[in-house]
């Protein structure tokens, strides 16, 4: 979302590095559309595209403000979680 500061830190590169998951592609779900939210108490995560149109979900733990997040890890989606956020977004191609 527009209000939205998403925070990147030292070990957040860490994180993405070992999962393999480019910095960038985090950055085109967090700032990208269409997307998925699923806020679960202090826990966001959110699922987007990157600009190849690859599919992954973002991991995310709100700080002390509201509407601040720290990236905690990323992943690309599995066929099946494709199939329901594509239905969930309305459309029927990846």
């Amino acid at each position: 979302m527009a209000d939205d500061a998403y925070n990147f830190t030292d070990q957040t590169y860490e994180y993405l590095a070992k999962a393999g998951m480019a910095p960038l592609a985090v950055t085109d779900v967090l700032h990208g559309s269409p997307t998925v939210r699923r806020h679960i108490g202090s826990s966001l995560q959110i699922a987007g595209q990157d600009r190849t149109g690859v599919w992954l979900v973002v991991a995310l733990v709100e700080g002390a403000n509201d509407d601040e997040y720290t990236v905690t890890g990323a992943r690309y989606l599995d066929d099946s979680e494709l199939e329901i956020i594509t239905r969930l977004i309305g459309k029927e191609e990846r």
